[in-house]
């Protein structure tokens, strides 16, 4: 792996941090305590149209397939999926769930 065992430490415990935050923010959206804007507000991405409680399951999707990677060694973690441009450790640093270079984030 690309990535020194305390850099792939720090974005496992960022991965699971932020899963921790969406699942529950999600288990209060559909219990009724925060609004669909609360949701827009922290979750960009996903397909348009989309609930917002299936943004958030997009969401803890994508944490979910970008801890598998980092566990698993995989050296696609970090990289874009569309082209396979590495993503630098200071764009992971900042959000360890990025899947897409900025050419490609839409």
């Amino acid at each position: 792996m690309r990535f020194d065992d305390v850099f792939q430490k720090r974005m496992r415990r960022a991965l699971l941090d932020r899963g921790l935050v969406l699942a529950t923010l999600l288990a209060d959206l559909l219990a009724g305590k925060v609004s669909a804007d609360r949701v827009a507000a922290i979750v960009s991405g996903g397909k348009p149209g989309m609930r917002p409680e299936e943004k958030l399951r997009w969401a803890l999707d994508q944490i979910e397939r970008r801890r598998k990677l980092l566990d698993a060694g995989d050296d696609a973690y970090g990289r874009c999926e569309s082209c396979g441009v590495d993503l630098g450790e200071a764009a992971l640093g900042e959000m360890p769930w990025a899947d897409r270079c900025r050419a490609h984030s839409g």
